[in-house]
Formats: C-alpha cells, structure tokens, sequence
C-alpha cells in the first residue's frame, strides 16, 4: 500500500467510526505502519502523504519535529511549474504552522488559471486546494460552474467524489446543480458488495476512501444514502468494539462499548445510549433511552443487571452521537446479548409405581443429595418430577435440556427426555415392561441414576448421581456392542455359481458333427460328376500361390475355431486374403484367356 493509501484511511480516523467489532490494528500494527511515515522522506510526495497521515493518526495531535523539518525542507523544493508539486508543497505547509514557504504572484496565477473548464477534476480540486491552504479567495461559482463541465466529461466515482471534496472547501457554496450531476446514491450503487457487510469500489482502498470522505463532507440533509449502505462503505474502512462479551450475568453485569478508530483508539467525547433492550422471546421492553456512562479507559458502560432482567436473550439497539466528531450509518447498530443465571432444582420427587396404579407414592429428593436404593420390576414404572428454579428472582423456567441417564456396571448407557408441562414441572415416567425390553435390553442389575439439566442460558448446569436402581427385567438379551456388531468376523458366504446344462447324448453330437462334415463329401461327389480335375493346373509360382493361400483361409478358420479369438484371426486373414485375391485375379484372368 502506497503513502496515499496509508494517509486517506488515516485521514478518516476522525471521520467515520463504527460500534459493531470487526478488527482492529494492534499496537504492533499500527507502529509497523506508522513506521512508514518517519523522515526522511524521499519526495514532496511522501512528506505530504506522511504529515496528513501522523496529523490524522494524533487526532489533530502534534506531529514529532524531525518529521516537520524534514517535510519543510522538501516543501522549498516545489516545482513551480507543475500543479501538482504546488499542491503537497500548499498543503503539507497549511499542516505545519512553523513552515514558511513564499509562493510568488506568477505561481499563484498559474494555479488560478488551472480552474477553467477545460481542466478535469483532479486538476480542478488541486488549484482549490491550494488556493484554500495559502488562504486565498476562490469564486465559488466559477468553481461549481467548472465541476459541472469537468463532471461531465468523466463522471467515475473517484472524480466525482473529487469534485465533492472540492465543493465542500468552498464558502458558501450552490450545491443543488453539482448533486444533481453527482448522485451520491448512484455511486454507492456501483460499489462491490463482499458477504453483504462490506461496500467498496473496485477493491480499491483509495477510491473507497475517497468516496466516503466525499460523502461526508457534505451536510446531512444533502446525503442521499441509507445508513446501511453507508455503514457497509465505512465498514471496509472502519472497526470499533463491543467489549463486555455477549454474555452478560451477575458476576459480568454490564453492557461495555469501546468505540474506537483503526487504530484501536477511543474516540472522545460521545453521547451513548440504548434505545431499547428488548427480550428476544417475547419482545417485551426492559428499558430504553438508557446512558451509557464513560469510565476512565474510556469504555461506555450500562449496569444491566440493575433491572433484574430474566434469564434469556435480548436485542440492543444502540445510538451514539458526538458534537465533534461525524457519525454516520451508528443510528441504530444491533446486538443481542444473553443473560445467564444459576438455578436450583426444587420440589424434587420419585419413587416406582405399579403398572396400573393411578396415584403413585413418590419420595421427596433434595437437590444435590441421595436417594435411597430402590429396585423395579417389568410390573413397574419409574417417575420423577422436579422444577426448575431462577435463583434470581425465583420464577420458574424450563430449559432446553432434561434427561436422565442410567448407567449400568458393566457401561451401558441409556437417556431419556424428561418434558415439561403448562406448569413449568418437569416429569419423567418409563414403563419398563416396554423400556425394559426396548431401551434396556432386559439386561437385569444394578444401574446408577443421573440427572442432566442445561441451557445456553444457565451458568451452573447440572450433572447430578442422585441414587442407584435394581433393575429386574428377565433373562438379558445376548447383545454385541457396537463395536462388535461393526467389526466382528460375519459369516462366510458360499457363493455357488450357476451349473451348466447338461451336455446331449453322444449319439446327438456323432450326428452333428456328420451333418457338418456332409457339404464337404458333397462337394467332392459333384466335383466328380462334372469332371472337376486338375489336368490343366499349371505349377506356374502364382497358381501355387493362389492355392496355398485357399488352404492358408481354411488353415486360418480351424485355428479360429480352435484357439484364436476373432480379432487375432482378422489381423491374419487380413494379409493371408489379400495376398490370395490379388493371385486368385490373375489365374482366373489365365483361364479366361485360355478359353
């Protein structure tokens, strides 16, 4: 990142601030970055991205001499003859009061002739800049009237924004015709969206940055953008922090809200407050308009346990406001938090029941106590009722997690859910002539009772051995373990393959194979009744050829039928037929010739 990157995120430190925590710099970062802004200084360039940088990063604070001087001395340095080099020299000289640098009549109206409505923005916003650092009148009108016509030859959002900055260095300036050249709202449009909490443009640091300074240099009247899209812009420049936790109780008992720069920084003198604190499950109103107070870390905090507040969720929206210090997009920033409370369980009762007993006789049990060993049968069930208490203010809640746990001496684990009703009472009830088949597997004996109660919201759960039960369920299933049942050895498959048909008589195959051989017999026999013979076969090379290669066919076909697959075979045929077609041709042309 350059000096001009650096320096426009440093300048809006005193800007824009947020309360939601995203990041911030550490210590060891920010003096890695501040680093870079330590004399000397190579160019005009650096000095002037330095100083702005430093001034922003004290908050207005003064900046370490060596800094100034080196900074001075490249101020004296300036080209007069390039507007640019003008600007760092005006601007970085306005930043240090001791620096005294003359700039002659002729520069000054060189810098005056660049506002023309030929010069682009950046030219534009330079020769205002310095006319406003020497402290020099500029014609306000003449200025918008050549934003309008720079504007308009190229409206990106970093000139726009430029001409913006420009507008607002003016006294008194007609901004009504520049905003409707610059729609502010049309710009925030183009920006990129990153997981629907960030606005930039381009992914450019310096843009975005531009863009927020301009929109924030305007009155708030003149802003036509949503606080939302607004926050999303300054989110991708800006961080601050909540800092009690989002879980608050008794021992942590208030609301604590650093709000800081980039650099981890408080920002001073704000006016906190919480509009509302609302309960998230049934949006009743616990205070609103509340103050925060500051303490002496600058941390802005609201004693919340002082209402008492339930056990629960709750939504703050949160405001904050300063006469110094421009806060935009803060309006109402949520959160929710969450109370924690102890309990105690009370009214604790259990005991066994027979199957059809209607009303049974139930012991009374104290929390964290022991009951007495008790023994069940398939005839049997098992109930406990118990309530949960708020230490707090003493109401009953219900939390989301009841069960009970019995474990057996040889490991075995087996949960149920206990349910409350209207009366926020807690019962559980097994039948264990059903459970004790299903869920324990009839497996008899000794098991240790538990009691299991947890919420988000409770800071004391309860993991409670509250007694110990004989179970009598019959004869145990043989079960595996889970681990067994996974990797024991499983039986061995015998896979039997199809058998084949059964093969015909051999009379059947003898007569087959006869009427296979039948053509070739034929064939002789009516090579004989026409007078086939080879009296004129002449042993001339093609004529041998030509047979040999009839008999290398059928050669070719046995072993086909014998050993060779069919693609093997055609690779042969393939040079066997040829060589028997091309001399088959030519003895065949020998006979008709002959005739």
């Amino acid at each position: 990142m350059n000096f001009k990157c650096l320096s426009t995120l440093l300048a809006l430190v005193g800007i824009a601030n947020a309360v939601q925590l995203d990041s911030v710099l550490t210590t060891e970062n920010s003096k890695q970055l501040l680093s870079k802004f330590k004399a000397p200084y190579k160019t005009l360039e650096d000095a002037h991205y330095s100083i702005v940088g430093l001034k922003s990063y004290q908050q207005g604070g003064a900046v370490a001499s060596a800094e100034n001087e080196a900074a001075c001395k490249l101020v004296k340095t300036v080209d007069t003859k390039s507007l640019t080099s003008i600007f760092y020299a005006a601007t970085t000289q306005a930043e240090i009061p001791a620096c005294k640098h003359e700039f002659n009549s002729e520069t000054l109206e060189f810098v005056k002739g660049k506002i023309s409505e030929t010069s682009d923005v950046k030219t534009i916003y330079e020769a205002v800049s310095i006319l406003k650092s020497l402290g020099k009148p500029v014609d306000s009108d003449e200025v918008i009237s050549v934003l309008l016509a720079a504007v308009k030859a190229d409206n990106s959002v970093l000139a726009s924004s430029l001409a913006l900055l420009t507008a607002s260095q003016l006294s008194k300036p007609n901004l009504s015709s520049l905003l409707k050249s610059v729609d502010v709202e049309d710009m925030a449009a183009q920006a990129d969206e990153l997981s629907e909490r960030y606005l930039h443009f381009d992914n450019d640091l310096a843009v975005t940055a531009t863009f927020l300074s301009a929109a924030m240099s305007l009155p708030a009247k003149s802003l036509p953008i949503s606080n939302v899209s607004f926050s999303k812009v300054k989110t991708f420049l800006r961080i601050s922090q909540l800092i009690s936790g989002t879980s608050l109780s008794e021992a942590n008992p208030s609301i604590k809200v650093s709000i800081l720069n980039v650099f981890g920084q408080p920002i001073p003198n704000l006016s906190v407050k919480a509009e509302s604190i609302i309960r998230a499950s049934d949006n009743e109103v616990l205070t609103s308009n509340a103050a925060f107070k500051v303490d002496e870390k600058m941390n802005y905090q609201l004693l919340f346990w002082k209402n008492k507040p339930k056990s629960g969720f709750y939504d703050v929206t949160l405001a904050a406001s300063s006469p110094k210090v421009t806060l935009v997009g803060v309006s109402e920033v949520e959160f929710r938090v969450k109370i924690t409370t102890k309990i105690a369980l009370t009214n604790l009762e259990i005991g066994t029941a027979e199957k059809d007993q209607v009303t049974p006789t139930l012991n009374s049990l104290t929390y964290g106590g022991k009951t007495e060993s008790m023994s069940a049968d398939t005839q049997q069930r098992i109930i406990m009722k118990f309530q949960v208490q708020d230490t707090t203010d003493k109401s009953l809640i219900t939390p989301h997690q009841a069960f009970v746990r019995f474990v057996s001496s040889t490991g075995q684990e087996i949960i149920f859910v206990a349910e409350h009703d209207k009366t926020s009472t807690y019962k559980f009830e097994i039948d264990l002539a059903t459970a004790g088949r299903e869920q324990f597997n009839s497996a008899s004996g000794k098991y240790s009772m538990h009691l299991i109660v947890g919420d988000a919201t409770i800071s004391n759960p309860v993991f409670w051995k509250f007694g110990d039960i004989n179970l009598k369920l019959g004869e145990a299933k043989k079960s595996k373990s889970s681990f067994e049942s996974h990797y024991s050895a499983k039986p061995e498959i015998q896979h039997t393959f199809r058998l084949p048909e059964e093969r015909p008589p051999v009379f059947v195959s003898q007569a087959f194979t006869a009427a296979c051989l039948l053509p070739i017999v034929l064939l002789f026999i009516f090579w004989a009744k026409v007078g086939a013979n080879l009296g004129k076969l002449k042993l001339a090379p093609k004529n041998i050829i030509f047979h040999a290669g009839l008999i290398g066919i059928f050669v070719l076909y046995y072993f086909c039928w014998k050993s060779l697959d069919m693609f093997t075979t055609v690779q042969y045929l393939f040079g066997v037929g040829a060589v028997t077609f091309v001399f088959g041709n030519s003895v065949l042309s020998d006979i008709a010739n002959n005739r």
